[in-house]
């Protein structure tokens, strides 16, 4: 494939580019230097890391001035000096030495503690070469490099303390905050030595006795887990017995006059309003009933719970959040760890999501979870604003916002509060629709009742003021002669149709 050629340049392309250049950018001049005109000069010099005075030669850049005077920049010294820093070191005199270091130094005499920190300032305190170049002839016993480290570190620490009076003022300094301890240094080193020294066949005997390892805790989390869910099923099938034996017995019970009858859901003396829970051996609520009744109907009271968990109870109004379709989680579900097989990330119904194949960010992923949560519930933004208010109350910025270290844990422990919240506002939804259509039926039930008894009542006082015209009708008419047999027990005709009240 042959490269593409460049555009063709014309001379209308070259006047607008020559447009676009300001000129008076082009003909302004360039301001003259306050300086002065730019020189080099070959000028010696001396670099003040040097104390042997050593002169030498370089070029350097000066400035000649209108009157062709030549003068050299403010900051002519040796550029490069800056770098050459110095290790600090504790020294000390006679009087500290005699006072401070004499009376512990053990087997070190003064000579070869001088001679130590000649060649601690002459090597800044670099121990390998130090202790390379340190002549054994000089001090009555062999020293080790841990015997030279520990000799500087601990005249340093007496000499910084006495000078500034008492230990709390230098407490934050490296040599007093971290002394130097000569036999963790060589327990160090021994150990190191000893890790280096591996053979290849122990190296692999180490990684399987790990991965064995790794096995093993991961089968004890697994079992850990495993209980932990056979303990919740159990309780939950324990849960649903019960419920099903309360309603069965509940149903099978004989009615003894109008308090055995049948739960309602509303109460038949106010619609409005929802009926009490069947009372149970103690006189108050069925416990089964309401361990039966879901987590956000038990927060929304006994007449909620008697919704929730009444098996015969009418099909709610609105359709419930994911988060009612299966268990609402407790955040101790969430392992840090989960088992092989389970993944790590959490769905918005929080459970585990196994994503395509890639890289995915924690946080990023549960965000876009709880927007799912938000989008999927009913009655949009407006109805999601309660939501909101709801975790605002609990006076805990981690409970709108998302926890600010995203774990597993965290992460799922977030996902089930809003889920849990979401529920419960959706219960109250769906309970004020009920109670709203109830009350509706009950409206219209007892209107139409009204009405028939109103009819009713107008019927009964048309046939009576009938019969008692009809009555007096009678006592006013002649005596029936067979001419008129019409009149026997017949009623009054006006024009061919009844009479009307």
């Amino acid at each position: 494939m042959c490269a593409q050629r460049p555009p063709r340049l014309t001379s209308n392309h070259i006047s607008q580019l020559a447009s676009s250049l300001k000129k008076n950018d082009i003909l302004k001049k360039p301001k003259p230097s306050t300086k002065g005109i730019i020189t080099y000069q070959y000028r010696p010099f001396k670099n003040a890391a040097r104390t042997d005075g050593l002169e030498l030669l370089h070029w350097l850049k000066c400035y000649k001035g209108a009157n062709g005077v030549i003068r050299e920049p403010d900051d002519s010294e040796y550029p490069y000096a800056k770098y050459n820093k110095k290790v600090q070191l504790y020294k000390y005199n006679d009087e500290e030495y005699d006072s401070l270091i004499r009376p512990e130094s053990g087997n070190w005499t003064r000579e070869e503690t001088d001679y130590l920190y000649d060649l601690c300032e002459q090597f800044d305190l670099r121990w390998h070469v130090i202790f390379d170049r340190y002549e054994q002839q000089n001090s009555p016993t062999p020293r080790s490099l841990e015997d030279l480290k520990e000799r500087y570190y601990n005249v340093a620490r007496k000499l910084l303390v006495s000078r500034q009076g008492r230990e709390a003022a230098v407490a934050n300094s490296t040599i007093v905050k971290h002394p130097f301890n000569k036999q963790v240094e060589q327990d160090r080193k021994r150990a190191l030595a000893a890790l280096l020294a591996r053979t290849q066949q122990q190296i692999s005997e180490e990684h399987a006795i790990l991965a064995e390892a790794r096995a093993i805790e991961e089968k004890r989390k697994a079992e850990a887990m495993a209980a932990r869910r056979a303990a919740a099923a159990a309780a939950a099938a324990a849960a649903t017995t019960a419920a099903t034996t309360a309603t069965a017995t509940a149903a099978t019970t004989p009615a003894v006059g109008p308090a055995a009858a049948a739960p309602r859901t509303t109460s038949p003396s106010q619609p409005g309003r929802p009926a009490p829970l069947p009372a149970g051996p103690g006189g108050g609520a069925s416990a089964a009933t309401m361990a039966a009744a879901p987590m956000g109907a038990a927060a929304l009271g006994p007449g909620a719970a008697t919704v929730a968990a009444a098996p015969g109870a009418p099909r709610a109004l609105s359709p419930g959040p994911m988060s009612l379709g299966g268990d609402l989680r407790h955040p101790a579900d969430f392992e840090p760890a989960p088992p092989p097989g389970i993944p790590s990330l959490l769905d918005a119904e929080v459970k585990p999501f196994k994503p395509k194949p890639g890289v995915y960010l924690r946080g990023a992923h549960t965000q876009a979870m709880a927007a799912q949560q938000a989008a999927v519930m009913t009655g949009g933004s407006r109805a999601f604003k309660a939501v909101e208010a709801t975790l605002t109350e609990l006076a805990c910025p981690v409970a709108l916002y998302g926890p600010r270290v995203v774990t597993r844990s965290t992460a799922g422990a977030w996902l089930a509060l809003r889920a849990e919240v979401i529920a419960l506002h959706e219960m109250r939804r769906n309970l004020a629709n009920r109670l709203n259509a109830d009350t509706d039926r009950a409206a219209r039930h007892y209107g139409g009742m009204a009405l028939s008894a109103i009819l009713q009542v107008t019927r009964s006082a048309r046939r009576v003021r009938f019969l008692g015209r009809s009555r007096f009708s009678q006592k006013l008419s002649p005596e029936p002669s067979p001419e008129r047999p019409e009149l026997v027990g017949a009623p009054p005709q006006a024009n061919g149709q009844d009479i009307r009240v």
